[in-house]
């Protein structure tokens, strides 16, 4: 019976096998094996007490025969102990306890193993190992997995960290050899590369990671202000620091003054070339317009009619009609 797998019979056999145990066979295949399984599960279930009884009598039978053949002072030890503890209760306590040293031995391994983590970090920092870096330029829609995609190209990363908008990130690698190709190919590349910025980026130790996190989360308020400047290699700095995008420093604010004013100064020049230019074109059309009418004046004059002016400039001059001309004009 324990043989029998539903899932492998044909339908024949299935029906074969409901008849058996007197169960209907109609129904498509996977209704006749739920049946067959359900039956075989309930015969199971009946005879399970059934052995589990059988088995408890050859035990206490065996043990009855062990108890035989000891000396009679310590079968006498024997009937005294509780009769509620059973020999499967004194086999389960070493196994409980057993995994409750594996725990323990567990929990003490992964101890031991961070302490020796945060003591390699602290000997690395120390060291100055670069084995951070980060990056400038980044673009939303952006996730933390996605960043974290890229960056294990180059090596194990052991954490990635972004601003709340996602324009300013780090990480750190197993190894300063990986940090330092992840940055090499970071710094000038396109990401996202359908619509993203070029990416700055820059080689750090983990301690200064976790100082210009801490202070970015301290001024979460300045995120669309700060910015990731070159600075001073001086107390651990790495020669970046986080400063307000204001902050220019009067150095920069003198040199973009004197940029600004020079740029007034060639705008204002270009002006007054271009007017110059203007004004030398018009004088040219008018002096272009006025020679033909000059030149026509003698003409005219002879052909009769009073020769008149007007008053606005450019001066035209034009000759009145004769009467004649009036009316040869409406005789047309």
């Amino acid at each position: 019976m324990a043989n029998v797998v539903p899932s492998k019979l044909k339908v024949a056999e299935l029906r074969k096998e409901l008849s058996k145990r007197k169960l209907p066979t109609d129904g498509r295949r996977n209704e006749l094996v739920e049946r067959l399984k359900a039956a075989l599960e309930e015969a199971d279930e009946e005879t399970q007490p059934e052995a589990e009884a059988e088995t408890g009598a050859a035990a206490e039978n065996e043990a009855d025969d062990q108890i035989d053949l000891l000396p009679v002072d310590e079968q006498q030890d024997m009937a005294l102990e509780p009769a509620g503890e059973t020999a499967q209760q004194v086999d389960e306590q070493p196994a409980e306890q057993m995994e409750v040293e594996s725990v323990e031995a567990e929990n003490e391994r992964k101890r031991r193993h961070d302490e020796t983590d945060v003591a390699m970090s602290n000997e690395q920092d120390e060291a100055g190992v670069m084995d951070a870096v980060f990056i400038k330029n980044l673009e939303r829609p952006l996730t933390k997995y996605r960043i974290r995609e890229v960056l294990e190209k180059f090596g194990t990363v052991d954490d990635v960290w972004l601003n709340s908008i996602k324009t300013r990130g780090y990480a750190s690698f197993g190894t300063a050899e990986q940090a330092e190709a992840a940055c090499g190919k970071l710094n000038g590349m396109q990401f996202p590369p359908e619509h993203g910025r070029v990416l700055e980026s820059g080689l750090i130790t983990r301690k200064r990671m976790k100082e210009l996190i801490e202070e970015e989360e301290a001024r979460s308020d300045e995120v669309h202000t700060i910015d990731l400047i070159a600075a001073p290699h001086d107390g651990g700095s790495c020669g970046v620091a986080l400063r307000s995008k204001q902050d220019k420093g009067p150095a920069k604010r003198q040199k973009t003054g004197e940029a600004r004013g020079q740029a007034a100064a060639a705008e204002s020049a270009e002006s007054a070339s271009m007017l110059v230019a203007a004004a030398a074109g018009a004088a040219q059309s008018q002096k272009n317009s006025q020679e033909p009418v000059q030149d026509e004046l003698p003409k005219q004059a002879e052909a009769g009619g009073e020769l008149r002016h007007t008053k606005t400039e450019p001066q035209i001059s034009y000759r009145l009609l004769t009467d004649a001309e009036v009316a040869a004009k409406k005789s047309h």
